[in-house]
């Protein structure tokens, strides 16, 4: 690995690398920008990553012999042949120090690792997430026990709002409001138990 402490932004790590390797590095993550538009970028244990509502889906960087992506364990076994040709570590994919892997593959990856992400709600504290396949907000509320309880929303894949309300016991109550393209309320639908 090329970088030292005193790097502190994703660009000054990729372009610390030898530029054939820096350029396959920003492809990567060119690529992965375009797979997650909501994405936030960070930089977790000194490597660029990018996360969705706060949680990692994939970091990566650059080695004295390859690059490595970093989706986790749990995304190499959904992958199954698509990693074919590629070394695999637990959690981390070594590709070519000097060319990014396609995009095909890139994709494959996030995908698999938005199930990972989704396979974990709801949370013991009932908390709900479903994401799209591409980093987009789907669903958000809260589960308890078995059932959808309190408020939740439900987005488009182009992260408007489509419909929003609440749930006693998995029964929508009160008011369920339904939005145009432009989350602009259009209907309203009233509900008692």
């Amino acid at each position: 690995m090329l970088q030292t402490r005193s790097m502190t932004t994703v660009d000054s790590i990729i372009e610390s690398f030898p530029e054939r390797q820096a350029a396959a590095l920003a492809e990567v993550r060119s690529t992965l920008h375009e797979l997650l538009p909501t994405a936030i970028e960070d930089l977790s244990w000194g490597m660029p990553t990018l996360r969705v509502e706060g949680i990692i889906v994939v970091s990566f960087l650059g080695f004295s012999h390859h690059n490595s992506l970093f989706p986790g364990p749990e995304v190499q076994e959904l992958m199954g042949s698509a990693l074919d040709g590629y070394t695999t570590t637990k959690g981390t994919i070594h590709c070519d120090q000097h060319k990014a892997p396609p995009k095909g593959f890139l994709k494959k990856l996030v995908e698999a690792r938005i199930t990972v992400i989704n396979s974990t709600f709801p949370k013991k504290s009932g908390a709900f997430l479903e994401l799209y396949k591409n980093g987009v907000v789907k669903a958000r509320g809260s589960y308890k026990g078995e059932a959808m309880h309190g408020a939740w929303s439900f987005y488009r894949k182009d992260g408007t709002l489509m419909r929003s309300g609440s749930l006693r016991a998995g029964d929508q109550v009160g008011t369920w409001i339904t939005y145009d393209q432009s989350g602009v309320p259009y209907k309203e639908t009233q509900f008692s138990r």
